[in-house]
């Protein structure tokens, strides 16, 4: 049943690649077979699909929904854009989508790379994939069988995915966990098999292509498989042809388990222990004694992820984007090829008379061949004359501009160029479609890729699959870096998965940067702004892997200390004094903050108290209170000429230059509000002096 259904399928859908690759069978009415124009309309449509919607890679945020531990968002974050990187990803969506424009669906399955020289299925070496990792493979599409029950929009209703493919007989003999191996036997290929390579489905043109890929197949002893993910059993069962029992019958190796902890001699835990600080970590699991539980680690219980951009009322597979086109394009390819014929026949034609050709053989001849400027003697000059038929009739241009409207409407993705000779409303109506068009097909890739990583996260979050040697940073954004091993639990949290819009389409990258850079001048100097992180902003937005290498300590422990035991000697009356090789912006933070001590506070309060005549209580505390103000404004000042006699001694580079401008700026700030300080508590006991 299967094979009937998708062998019809497979005929389609390789009409359209032959029309892409510029193989038309196309028979036109009085037209020879040579004068057929080859015009393929499907190859401006597929590049400006895929360079609008799946020229990069996605920049994903993650989202999780337990408030205390946002810091764990940034760690999945950074694996994800790692993750898509070791496994060229990026590769195997671009072929799925373009999969996916001619076939409807396309395809990526989701297989665990075993550490070490060991082979995975379709039985591919590991020499290009990384080690002990979850890695995706695109699948050509007529390779995938879905069961044709269920509802046309979900995977999960579907009860199985048969998979086809090709294994050299080596491999097989070679696999210790095949059984029946004295039944295998290469395959042998006929004209019209499927290769089940690229996607070479049986096609009607044979090529030099084709014919050594079938030699190779034949001269390797290939075998051909097919792969049961049996859903409702959970099961994977795989066949070869000519055995009739299966080669391969395992229970799922994706469905979800729970495997007890290993315990010491003493009945006592055993867990992990963090090779930099010796702490444990995780429970060592008994992977040998797991227990089956309900669900899966993939998303609607197959290993499989699919992409496409069209619905349909009664299969899972709809029509192709380009099927849409295809009577478009031989609309296209007919009037085409009829202009051409006709100004092919109307462009060197001449009516002589018989009696002139009589007298003049070579007349004929002459006139086919002439040369610009060449001199033909005639007996009679009204003998000869030119043919002229005319131009090619104006409602074949007519239609072929209606067509071409037709294709925009269904294939734009961007807005008509400049200049078109569109009316403005006929224009008006094309862009509107562009972008509805381009905002579908681009949430259908953004949603394709969020799959992906979270069924491979979801697989890597088992014990069974934990990568050992996917190392990421796990320190929050701006300190320093933390480089180990992600773990079962870094994989195991509650998070929602969003592709930022845009981050698809061409120069993203340039344009967010220019975007952030745009920002950071705008920030830049201005006080409400906190500079550090303006400058590590900058430096992440030019592509620095570690800004805190590159930036001087954003605070001095140290520093601030020594300020804040200032601080108590001024509070105490006693006095202070700076030295040349103070941290004196450090200083100058903390000196800005003497009003928050607390026996400051209390000052105020006894300078704010009043007697039972409304006098003030003590108003000693007032005078105490401007010595104090006048104090820290005359030592901030110290600090800030020992500043700049030290910005005077450093290189002038234009680095140094900010930040002392920088430095200087926040300064005078701190100048500013502690003479401010001052200030108000002068006119405070002024006021109080005056009233006592």
């Amino acid at each position: 049943m299967l094979d009937r259904l998708y062998r019809e399928r497979s005929n389609e859908w390789q009409r359209l690649y032959d029309a892409y690759d510029l193989k038309f069978d196309k028979r036109i009415r009085d037209l020879r077979a040579e004068d057929v124009v080859k015009v393929s309309r499907f190859y401006p449509v597929v590049r400006q699909i895929l360079g609008t919607i799946a020229h990069n890679y996605p920049v994903q945020q993650f989202s999780v929904d337990d408030e205390a531990n946002q810091g764990v968002a940034e760690i999945l974050e950074r694996a994800s854009a790692s993750w898509m990187n070791l496994t060229s990803l990026k590769s195997h969506v671009h072929q799925a989508i373009f999969d996916a424009l001619f076939c409807g669906v396309g395809w990526v399955r989701l297989d665990y790379n075993p550490p070490g020289d060991d082979i995975i299925a379709p039985y591919t070496t590991n020499d290009d994939m990384y080690e002990d990792i979850v890695v995706a493979t695109r699948v050509a599409p007529h390779c995938v069988h879905v069961d044709p029950t269920g509802s046309p929009h979900r995977l999960g209703d579907k009860r199985y995915i048969r998979e086809k493919f090709w294994v050299p007989l080596k491999f097989l003999l070679d696999d210790p966990t095949i059984q029946n191996k004295k039944a295998l036997r290469p395959t042998s290929m006929g004209k019209d098999d499927e290769l089940g390579y690229g996607d070479l489905m049986g096609a009607r043109y044979e090529s030099s292509e084709q014919e050594a890929m079938r030699e190779a197949i034949a001269n390797g002893e290939f075998v051909q498989l097919e792969r049961w993910h049996n859903r409702i059993e959970r099961r994977e069962v795989t066949f070869a042809a000519g055995v009739d029992a299966p080669i391969k019958d395992i229970p799922h190796p994706y469905r979800k388990m729970q495997f007890p902890q290993v315990s010491d001699t003493f009945g006592m835990p055993v867990f992990n222990l963090d090779p930099a600080t010796g702490e444990p970590t995780e429970p060592v699991l008994d992977l040998e004694n797991g227990v089956d539980q309900p669900g899966w680690l993939v998303e609607e219980g197959f290993p499989f992820a699919a992409i496409k951009f069209d619905l349909s009322a009664e299969t899972f597979y709809p029509k192709g984007h380009l099927k849409y086109l295809e009577d478009i394009q031989n609309a296209i390819i007919e009037q085409t090829s009829r202009i051409s014929d006709m100004l092919k026949r109307t462009s060197r034609m001449a009516a002589v008379s018989n009696s002139e050709l009589e007298q003049n053989p070579e007349l004929a001849e002459l006139i086919r061949t002439g040369r610009d400027g060449e001199v033909i003697g005639l007996e009679d000059l009204s003998s000869f004359r030119e043919l002229a038929w005319g131009s090619v009739p104006g409602d074949v241009y007519n239609f072929f501009g209606i067509v071409m409207g037709m294709e925009r409407e269904i294939a734009a993705l961007q807005p008509p160029a400049a200049g078109s000779t569109d009316s403005a409303t006929e224009a008006a109506v094309v862009a509107a479609a562009a972008q509805i068009n381009g905002q579908w097909m681009e949430a259908a890739v953004n949603g394709f890729y969020e799959r992906i990583v979270r069924n491979a996260f979801q697989i890597m979050g088992d014990p069974r699959y934990v990568p050992e040697n996917f190392a990421e940073n796990v320190a929050p954004d701006g300190e320093d870096r933390v480089i180990r091993a992600l773990r079962t639990s870094d994989f195991l949290w509650n998070y929602r998965i969003e592709t930022k819009t845009g981050s698809t389409q061409p120069l993203y990258a340039q344009l967010e940067r220019d975007r952030t850079m745009a920002f950071v001048s705008f920030a830049a100097q201005r006080p409400n702004f906190d500079q550090m992180e303006v400058d590590k902003l900058a430096a992440t937005a030019n592509g620095v892997a570690d800004v805190e290498q590159i930036l001087r300590d954003e605070n001095n422990v140290e520093a601030e200390r020594a300020a804040q035991y200032e601080n108590d000697r001024v509070m105490a009356g006693q006095p202070i004094e700076v030295l040349a090789e103070q941290d004196h912006l450090a200083h100058a933070g903390v000196h800005a903050k003497y009003r928050e001590h607390q026996q400051y506070q209390q000052l105020q309060m006894a300078a704010q108290a009043r007697d039972m005549m409304g006098q003030p209580a003590n108003p000693a505390a007032a005078q105490q209170l401007q010595a104090i103000d006048q104090a820290i404004a005359q030592h901030l000042q110290q600090h800030q000429q020992a500043a700049q006699q030290a910005q005077q001694g450093e290189t002038a580079s234009p680095v140094a230059a900010g930040r002392a401008a920088a430095a200087a700026t926040n300064e005078q700030d701190l100048m500013r509000q502690v003479q401010s300080n001052a200030q108000r508590t002068v006119d405070v006991a002024q006021a109080q002096a005056r009233n006592y």
